[in-house]
């Protein structure tokens, strides 16, 4: 051993570094600096002429929360200074990780320069540089730098990733949250695609910071060629922003908004735009917003918006979603849920973009009133529940229809001594109308101006009889026949009621059983009816067989029913429905409805799905038809297919499409892939609208999104 030379083998060391630095330069100690530099290592020298700590072997430093590692370090007690050699990593008390081949460090390990830096960020960043200069604590500067969040190749891992930005200056602002770049250049497998002279983005470990997103652009039919470009401003922890301006070709710009805030009882959303269309010479633009706030453990209110300038600017502008809608509605509400009951107050205010869509003829639906509660105790030995609602509507031209409704219903299950199962149901009905405005020009069936009222009581008894019959390897069958006696006074087209609620009927197996077949209250089933059923099912190991069948038969004939809907005689059309998944890779679904008479097919609706391998095909036909008092006026012959699932490797995709038998012509057919993976998502999808019938109306849209993950969203569209 040297002459001034002390060695010694494995050792904790404590070293007050920083405190004799900063005694030296006469300054304040900070927090980091009060606590000593505290290390391990297999053997650690004292060099006593240059008072140098040399620790070599798996050398571990640390301060506070900073740690240290390499293969060597040397601490100069004098500066407070420590060289580190051979495999360096500097573990960050936010979690960061350096990693170096050399690094020169400052007194309390914050500072100082490092050679071949590569450091883990959050959220998968990675850096890499030849060289950088760590200063404040704070701030690293790094020359001919790499970021990617791209993993290596495990097979060949000197292949470039996926993506990677290079560049010639990198400045990781570690306060202010930023990494900014000066000569960079995007590339792509290794192949350069973009180049930039300076550009900077969030730090990885931020989810949330003001500044320019990623631009979108691309062409429309009717814009032409656009730009759109959104700026996202952080107003406070609870509250943002968004501001896009998009410039067209075609129809100049437009200014797109999004405010969102997040409050202790709930949030509330506004978005929007509004342009200056040149062609038309008008102002257009949109509204959307959503609120929900809880008032306490019980009640909460909210709203939703949805509104327009006109009927095409969604659709022509692609607003969102909205795009493809043919009904937009405005609710502003108080509803309330308990153990026991269900309360809610609302309106709806509705806007309608079909091209029959006659606005003066558009109810507004102000108030809607509506509460239900359930007995918690038996009444009778039975079950009970009730409720009271209230409505009005008003139109510009048409009815004007004041509602007030309530039902009670009671029922008690019983039990037969061969395993039969009997309920005894009661319900009673009462209404009260007050009809007034332009009864001749509404849009909807029935009303005269006045006011009617009406009390419809109904008692119902209900047999079912579930037969099960183990079979052992063979599985099990239940038999299960349903018989349903339904008496009440008859209810008839009454014309003093307008049809408000009620235009929708469809006639299916899910409304065989039960007091009314309507979706509403303005229509009511009524008279004498027995409802008959036949239920069936094959359970087997993986396989399950299951379906209805069954009729409805009635005292007398009642006007009340369309012409189509399969109720219009005293005995109904024949209604079934049929299950069969054999295996957890198919399911087969059909519901129909055949002829009383001739047992002709009136509706088939046949939905199939194979599965497999993480990929799905399903396969639809359903054939409808013509009810002219409803809102379907004429028949329906569809099928559709779609097919998706995973590709191969990070790749999944569909493609689909939808083709009407009746005109014999394409009405939809859509595609998609998206790849993700760690760092990268890339996500096209294609829409083609072949009618202007369609929601939406015809037309082609082509979308393609990349998303470079803790950089932004890249987007390009084609519509």
């Amino acid at each position: 051993m040297g002459r001034g030379r002390r060695a010694v083998g494995a050792a904790i060391v404590v070293l007050v570094l920083a405190a004799t630095a900063a005694a030296q330069t006469r300054r304040p100690l900070t927090d980091a600096e009060r606590q000593p530099v505290t290390f391990t290592a297999g053997e650690v020298e004292y060099d006593e002429n240059r008072d140098l700590v040399i620790a070599r072997g798996g050398v571990e430093a640390w301060q506070g929360d900073r740690i240290l590692r390499a293969r060597e370090i040397t601490f100069h007690r004098p500066t407070g200074r420590a060289t580190a050699r051979g495999d360096v990593v500097l573990m960050e008390p936010d979690g960061q990780v350096f990693f170096a081949e050399e690094a020169e460090l400052a007194e309390d390990l914050r500072d100082g320069v490092v050679r071949e830096l590569r450091s883990l960020l959050a959220e998968g960043g990675r850096l890499a540089a030849a060289g950088a200069v760590r200063s404040g604590g704070r701030v690293t500067e790094m020359a001919r730098a790499v970021y990617s969040t791209c993993e290596a190749c495990p097979r060949d891992p000197e292949r470039a990733p996926l993506w990677q930005i290079r560049a010639d200056r990198v400045v990781h602002d570690e306060q202010e949250k930023t990494v900014e770049y000066f000569d960079a250049t995007m590339q792509i497998a290794g192949i350069p695609v973009l180049y930039l002279p300076y550009f900077w983005h969030a730090d990885p470990s931020v989810k949330r910071k003001s500044g320019l997103l990623f631009p979108e652009f691309g062409t429309s039919t009717f814009l032409g060629a656009f730009y759109r470009q959104p700026y996202y401003w952080v107003i406070s922890p609870s509250e943002d922003a968004t501001i896009s301006p998009m410039a067209t070709a075609r129809k100049g710009a437009v200014l797109f908004g999004e405010w969102r805030r997040r409050f202790n009882a709930g949030f509330a959303t506004v978005s929007g735009s509004v342009t200056y269309d040149p062609d038309e010479t008008r102002w257009r633009g949109n509204l959307v917003s959503t609120g929900r706030f809880s008032l306490d453990e019980t009640w909460r209110a909210g709203w939703d918006v949805q509104r327009s300038s006109d009927r095409s600017y969604l659709r022509r502008y692609r607003i969102g979603a909205l795009s493809n809608a043919s009904l937009l509605v405005s609710t502003p509400f108080v509803e309330g849920f308990g153990a026991n009951f269900y309360a809610r107050a609302d309106a709806n205010v509705y806007q309608g973009l079909g091209s029959l869509d006659v606005a003066r003829r558009i109810p507004l639906v102000l108030p809607r009133l509506y509460g239900e509660v359930t007995g918690t105790e038996a009444l009778l030995g039975g079950r009970w529940r009730g409720d009271l609602g209230v409505f009005a509507t008003t139109r510009q031209t048409g009815t004007a229809t004041r509602r007030i409704a309530s039902r009670l219903n009671w029922a008690l299950p019983l039990r037969g001594a061969a395993g039969d199962l009997w309920t005894v149901e009661a319900n009673l009905d009462v209404l009260g109308y007050q009809v007034g405005g332009d009864t001749d020009a509404t849009p909807i069936p029935g009303g005269r101006a006045g006011a009617a009222a009406r009390a419809h009581p109904q008692i119902a008894l209900t047999w079912r009889w579930p037969l099960l019959r183990p079979g052992g390897s063979w599985g099990s069958q239940v038999i299960e026949p349903i018989l349903q006696a339904v008496a009440g006074p008859k209810a008839g087209r009454d014309p003093r009621i307008p049809n408000e609620d009620s235009v929708d009927l469809e006639f299916s197996d899910a409304y065989l059983f039960g007091f009314n077949r309507f979706p509403g209250r303005d229509r009511l089933d009524g008279g004498f009816r027995v409802n008959a059923g036949l239920r069936g099912a094959w359970f087997l190991d993986g396989v399950t067989i299951e379906g209805l069948f069954g009729q409805s038969w009635r005292a007398a004939t009642d006007s009340l029913y369309p012409a189509g809907s399969g109720l219009e005689g005293r005995r109904s059309d024949y209604v079934g429905r049929l299950t069969v998944i054999p295996s957890d890779h198919l399911a087969l679904t059909y519901r129909t409805r055949l002829d009383r008479d001739t047992f002709a097919t009136r509706l088939a609706d046949l939905s199939a799905t194979v599965s497999a391998a993480g990929r799905s095909l399903t396969l639809s036909y359903l054939s409808a038809p013509s009810q002219p008092d409803t809102l379907q006026a004429g028949p329906r012959r569809e099928i559709g297919a779609t097919l998706g699932g995973r590709l191969w490797g990070n790749w999944t995709g569909f493609v689909g499409a939808r083709r009407d038998l009746v005109r014999e012509a394409m009405v939809q057919s859509y595609a998609g892939v998206r790849y993700e993976d760690e760092c990268f998502a890339f996500v096209a999808t294609y829409q083609r609208r072949f009618t202007s019938s369609a929601v939406g109306g015809a037309g082609t849209d082509l979308i393609f999104s990349l998303v470079f993950k803790t950089v932004g969203e890249f987007g390009l569209s084609a519509l």
